[in-house]
């Protein structure tokens, strides 16, 4: 069987492979991408979306797409238990768009391919589970699951924290798991302001509620222990509990628990095989930065890949990896500050100094994730 060719082959048609894929095309730089799942993931996932993406997304011609379909988060309120202590102003800052946007990651990703799809119609093959990887000086070798081959220049892993290639290039995921857990559900709004995202700093720990697309709002708690099967219920009684508020139980359209790690891949190169995206980094996903610092890989990776050479990816591999170690450092600090303490006036004197300027300018900052791009 002839193997089909090309210049680029990126494993993993999710967030970041998508993306990539875009800014491929936008360059005319031959690609495929080889996805194993037959369509996007209907779980709404990560939802914020920070203005450096928005950046990109302007680049691949999604910006009036995506401000039309996402929600505008322009403040998010801090609480200490139910006593509100402040604000961090988003539309303070310098930007030229001062907010954070939040829409459900199925329907970014809808987007995403639809815009593919667009500029590139034969580029994206679903259902291709790749089973073999072989990399000879600059010739790279892929075989699937249904007995198709493909040959690149090229190899990006774009395939998640459980990443093929990754493991194929003998590249080690270093890092930690936490203890720390917690669960999540949307639900439809009944908070109120659209703009505002709140979280409340309780001594049996963080909750967060953001408001995402159209009318739905995300509830975030934070757990002693890793519970597996909850309902609706529970998750609104202990938001009652700890905030004095809850979501409409019978409006829920997602449930979820997760634990959280930290992983950074010892290289993002190999030869002629990169990473981006969870392939080479896994954060917390406090703060909604994982995304998103895989679109910055993106970002990045377009550009070397127009005019490849090898100091172009050794700078991309140093540069990536060095961003998403502060990134990391980030997520570590919005996790901690949720977790469960004793002290509510230490904690409320905490909060209170990160609130006051000019702490707070350099907090907006990271929270919006400038600082973070090439």
């Amino acid at each position: 069987m002839t193997a089909q060719k090309s210049q680029v082959i990126i494993i993993g048609g999710g967030a970041t492979g998508l993306m990539l894929g875009c800014l491929l095309a936008k360059r005319n730089v031959p690609f495929l991408i080889l996805e194993r799942n037959q369509t996007v993931s209907q779980h709404s996932r990560s939802i914020g979306i920070h203005p450096p993406s928005v950046s990109i997304f302007r680049e691949i011609g999604l910006e009036s797409e995506l401000l039309r379909c996402a929600n505008k988060v322009t403040a998010g309120i801090a609480f200490v238990e139910s006593k509100m202590m402040g604000e961090i102003d988003f539309s303070s800052q310098k930007s030229e768009y001062p907010f954070i946007l939040t829409l459900s990651q199925s329907v970014t990703e809808n987007l995403l391919e639809k815009q593919l799809l667009k500029l590139a119609p034969e580029s994206l093959i679903r259902n291709a589970t790749v089973q073999k990887i072989d990399q000879k000086q600059d010739i790279i070798r892929i075989s699937t699951s249904d007995g198709a081959e493909y040959s690149c220049n090229f190899l990006i892993g774009c395939d998640g924290k459980n990443s093929m290639v990754r493991e194929s290039a003998d590249i080690r995921f270093e890092g930690i798991d936490y203890p720390d857990t917690y669960i999540m559900g949307d639900f439809e709004d009944n908070v109120g302001n659209r703009n505002e995202a709140h979280v409340y700093l309780t001594r049996n720990g963080l909750v967060e509620s953001f408001p995402h697309g159209e009318k739905l709002r995300r509830w975030v708690l934070k757990t002693d222990t890793y519970i597996d099967n909850f309902d609706a219920v529970f998750l609104a009684t202990e938001a009652k509990k700890r905030t004095g508020k809850a979501p409409d139980v019978s409006t829920n359209c997602m449930l979820s628990s997760f634990g959280v790690q930290k992983r950074i891949a010892s290289t993002f190169r190999q030869g002629n095989i990169l990473l981006a995206g969870d392939a080479a980094h896994v954060v917390s996903p406090i703060g909604g930065q994982g995304m998103n610092l895989g679109w910055l890989d993106t970002a990045h990776l377009a550009g070397i890949l127009e005019k490849p050479d090898s100091k172009s990816f050794d700078k991309y591999a140093k540069l990536r990896r060095r961003k998403a170690i502060i990134a990391a450092k980030r997520a570590d600090f919005n996790m901690k500050m949720g977790r469960a303490f004793t002290s509510v006036f230490l904690k409320k004197i905490m909060v209170r100094l990160l609130l006051a300027s000019p702490i707070q300018s350099k907090l907006v900052r990271q929270f919006t994730m400038h600082g973070l791009e090439s």
